[in-house]
């Protein structure tokens, strides 16, 4: 069954109620008319008076094109005494001021920019009178309302009831009119408040995901769920990359703390796009109906609209702010882009939570209940594989719908999910999330790997920082993620083509957000290259290169999470912040005896007696030639000697020739 339109069709309505208003507006005028002006105005008045309104007096005028003082004051008295009748635009204007919480001079002036915009007679009314004005001027108010213009005036300035409602447009000309919000309420065809509301009020929505899925967010998760439930009016901001997963955990937020999610601006009032202005004032409606339901929270998706601040547009900083500050109704603002916000705004946020890449678990639990959604089947490892995506929950999700829509499994949803992100210009290498093999006792460093993880992994001081040094493959990442692991946290990695931007003071606010990021989760933070950003200050030729380096200073000095560095120059890297690591390592080539041992565990092959271990081998060779081996069913070890010499050979560190001897093939 088709709902009902909220909205009147006939505007033009003729009651006697109404008649009786629009009779006490033109003797209003008529009594105020001098006799220059009822000589200019006083024919067309009457003429439209006799057409709305006619009273007897009417008939009584001597000469219409210039009639008296006396007569016009005979009218007056007679338009005056009509009898009045509360009316239905009566009873929606005493719902609107109480809404609003006007004050009755308010309501008063409201109620004629209510008839003046509703109805053709006192648009006329206005434009026959001696007023030479297109829209409404505090002396017409005045003069209509029977309210001195000084009192019109005191209460149309800005930020005043009327303006803070968004219920009056102020036209920059000393004249006021009707803002498209109040055109809307206006004509509104309800029967009762309670109606008005939930016409304007709409249901909450609710979200598909659980409280459990979002526990990657945490601990400001937790801590915005408490601020809600105090009932108590903030604003909280959620910013991230489209598809993070922002928009349905305000509609969780909200169910869990009790209350319902209400959004603000998503349409006009025929379903399409909303303007900036449209949006905020079904914002301001919300929050005054809100005020007096603390059971709802307002949520305002794709808010970088209403909050920037910009120089094209007539934007008021103040109010904005006093938006953001003073939100009445706790606000949840949803933005893709936090740099788009200016400062002022950003610090009058009540919490601001950053939306990345969940933990594998959580996105382990996130497609199962996706696939769920849309009744498809998947086994272990097919969740694990779509699991382990690099890609935003909302894309998996559509991928998995893909998969649902064309009969299709695993394979249909990856296919559609790496469409998409390819689309996004973005990489979704899948992430290696089985467990890692490795060894600390075959990795050569100055200090002894097995203990020091161990002690790290026991303390419940995490507020460290490691600089692991040395040439390449000699399995510095490699400790790092095996850290992480015997520490029970993830791991968060950073390369230097992550973090560099070619934009001035970018690059600094990606260190910051790395820091930042891995802090919130509880991760370790992994940067790789580090001597991309710790090089010597002296060594900077621009002020850009120093700022990277104090940046780097200063999260190092204010740790809130376990941070691992690593760097094959460490000859490079500034002295003053080499000596801010927790703890520095180095990193060498492999002994013999290591070697051996990781030959045997990588291949299930003992070393070839007869042959030499080589000098500056290292873990990543071993990785390099397994790979290699598995792909070309390689087994002979013999084989696998002369192909790990080669790859020292290959970084310049051994002269190039033969063994010394033949190696049977």
């Amino acid at each position: 069954m088709a709902r009902r339109s909220p909205y009147q069709t006939n505007l033009d309505l003729d009651t006697k109620g109404e008649a009786a208003h629009f009779a006490q507006a033109a003797a209003k005028i008529l009594q105020s008319l001098t006799a220059h002006q009822l000589k200019r105005s006083g024919e067309d008045l009457i003429e439209l008076i006799e057409r709305e309104t006619p009273v007897p007096g009417l008939r009584k005028i001597a000469n219409r094109e210039s009639p008296t003082i006396a007569e016009a004051k005979v009218i007056a008295r007679q338009l005056t005494s009509m009898p009045g009748e509360t009316t239905e635009l009566d009873r929606l204007l005493s719902w609107i001021s109480d809404l609003f919480g006007l004050e009755p001079a308010d309501t008063v002036i409201l109620g004629v920019f209510a008839r003046w915009g509703r109805y053709e007679s006192w648009r006329e009314l206005v434009r026959r009178g001696p007023f030479s004005c297109s829209n409404l001027s505090p002396r017409v108010i005045g003069r209509l309302a029977s309210l001195p213009s000084s009192m019109a005036e005191q209460r149309l300035v800005q930020g005043s009831p009327l303006f803070a409602s968004r219920l009056i447009n102020d036209d920059r000309d000393g004249e006021y009119s009707l803002s498209s919000l109040l055109k809307r309420l206006i004509c509104l065809n309800a029967a009762t408040q309670d109606e008005m509301l939930r016409w304007l009020l709409p249901e909450p929505e609710l979200g598909v995901l659980g409280w459990d899925d979002f526990e990657h967010l945490n601990p400001l998760r937790d801590i915005a769920l408490k601020v809600l439930a105090t009932r108590q009016p903030v604003s909280i901001l959620l910013f991230g990359d489209p598809g993070t997963g922002k928009t349905e955990f305000a509609r969780t937020l909200a169910a869990q703390a009790g209350s319902g999610a209400t959004f603000a601006g998503l349409a006009d009032d025929y379903g399409n796009e909303p303007d900036r202005s449209e949006r905020l004032d079904h914002l301001m409606v919300l929050r005054a109906m809100c005020r007096h339901h603390r059971d709802r929270v307002i949520v305002v998706d794709e808010a970088d609209d209403v909050l920037r601040i910009s120089e094209r547009r007539p934007t008021s900083k103040q109010w904005i702010h006093r938006l953001v500050e003073n939100p009445e109704v706790s606000t949840i603002w949803i933005v893709n882009d936090r740099s788009q916000l200016s400062p002022a705004v950003l610090r009058r946020m009540t919490l601001a939570i950053g939306f990345d890449r969940p933990r594998f678990a959580v996105r382990e639990r996130i497609v199962r209940r996706s696939a769920e959604n849309v009744s498809l089947s998947l086994n272990s490892a097919e969740l694990r594989d779509l699991a382990s995506i690099k890609a935003p929950p909302a894309v998996v999700a559509a991928g998995l719908n893909a998969a649902k829509l064309t009969s299709g499994g695993a394979e249909v949803a990856k296919t559609a999910i790496h469409s998409v992100m390819r689309g996004l210009g973005q990489s979704c290498t899948p992430e290696i999330c089985t467990r890692s093999t490795y060894d600390p006792r075959l990795s050569n460093a100055e200090t002894d790997l097995k203990r020091l993880a161990q002690q790290l992994a026991a303390s419940l001081d995490r507020a460290w920082s490691l600089l692991l040094s040395g040439p390449s493959g000699t399995g510095k990442s490699a400790f790092a993620r095996h850290l992480a692991e015997l520490m029970g946290i993830e791991i968060e990695e950073r390369r230097a083509s992550d973090l560099m931007s070619p934009f001035v003071g970018e690059t600094e606010q990606n260190i910051a957000e790395a820091f930042a990021i891995a802090a919130e989760r509880g991760a370790l933070l992994l940067i790789d290259e580090a001597e991309s950003f710790l090089y010597r200050r002296e060594a900077g030729q621009r002020s850009w290169e120093v700022r990277q380096v104090n940046e780097m200073l200063v999260q190092l000095e204010h740790l809130r999470a376990p941070f691992v560095a690593t760097t094959n120059l460490a000859d490079n890297l500034d002295a003053a912040t080499q000596r801010r690591f927790t703890i520095r390592t180095t990193f060498k080539a492999m002994t013999p005896n290591q070697a051996k041992a990781l030959f045997e565990t990588t291949f299930a092959l003992a070393w070839p007696q007869r042959l030499p271990v080589h000098e500056g081998q290292t873990p990543g060779d071993f990785a390099v030639i397994a790979h290699r081996a598995r792909l070309l069913g390689e087994k002979n070890p013999n084989v696998l000697v002369v192909w790990l010499r080669e790859e020292i050979e290959a970084r310049g560190e051994l002269a190039r020739g033969p063994v010394g001897f033949d190696i049977a093939a």
